[in-house]
């Protein structure tokens, strides 16, 4: 399959690989859709946690910090 980038980020990964950073432009175009559903699917999370505070499912901050301290073995404030 042939991607169409534009020329600015063509010159980039060409330069990335021959750096030595990525073995080919596939490699650097893998990674680079990697990261990209990485941010996508942080956003769609923090928005599930976002709608789901604003539907009245959230604890408050000092509880959520004391499980997350209990769970991960941290010692209460």
């Amino acid at each position: 399959m042939s991607t169409e980038i534009s020329p600015d980020n063509e010159a980039f990964i060409c330069r990335a690989v021959e750096n030595g950073q990525f073995e080919s432009r596939q490699d650097a175009l893998d990674a680079a859709v990697g990261l990209l559903r990485d941010e996508v699917e942080s956003i769609s999370a923090i928005q599930e946690g976002l709608d789901s505070i604003e539907r009245g499912e959230g604890i408050p901050l000092a509880e959520a910090d004391a499980l997350l301290r209990k769970k991960h073995g941290i010692a209460p404030n």
